[in-house]
């Protein structure tokens, strides 16, 4: 009796190494994922970093161009201001029309900025919207991607109860014993 204890308790604590066996069998699986899962994670992050770097060089070209155009429209209005200053000089008698003159640029240089400004500002809505289509764009394509690396994931990977057999199989074989001999062996000494 007792040494049927013994080999019991022999066979458990074999059995016992089912962590062993499975890291064995499936460690360097396990360890391969892994890999995959963080050159992907690497992956998103990079393509984010180059989008953040991309909406910051478009900002910082929206902001280079309004700065030129302001700067450009000012010399304009400098050199308008200073032809009207000379003439208005050179023509004392004229100074209502110079005035009116005066006025009439100045009301369409605050249009063409007006143009301009609207102009701009919907180039960066445009470009805004573009950039975020094509974010969005990208973020579907990776979680597709992922959505297919986890259902091929899914496909591969045995159920727990599968492994359990599949380990307990080999570990008796590997012993030089059937399952199905050990189990009737237990229900015998329950009876």
């Amino acid at each position: 009796m007792k040494k049927e204890e013994n080999a019991q308790n022999s066979d458990i604590s074999q059995l016992g190494n089912v962590d062993q066996i499975r890291e064995i069998l499936f460690g360097s699986q396990s360890r391969e994922l892994q890999e995959k899962f963080d050159k992907l994670e690497a992956s998103i992050k990079n393509i984010h970093e180059e989008m953040r770097k991309k909406m910051e060089q478009t900002q910082i070209d929206f902001n280079s161009k309004i700065e030129n155009e302001v700067e450009t429209i000012s010399r304009k209005i400098k050199n308008m201001t200073t032809q009207q200053q000379d003439e208005f000089a050179d023509v004392r008698d004229s100074a209502l029309k110079q005035e009116k003159r005066l006025l009439t640029s100045l009301d369409i240089v605050e249009e063409e900025l007006n143009a301009k400004r609207e102009q701009l500002q919907k180039q960066q809505t445009e470009n805004n919207t573009t950039l975020r289509s094509q974010m969005d764009t990208l973020k579907d394509e990776l979680l597709c991607i992922l959505d297919e690396k986890i259902s091929a994931l899914g496909l591969n990977k045995l159920s727990r109860d599968d492994a359990a057999d599949i380990m307990m199989e080999a570990a008796m074989a590997m012993k030089g014993t059937q399952i199905d001999q050990q189990l009737s062996m237990a229900n015998i000494e329950k009876a």
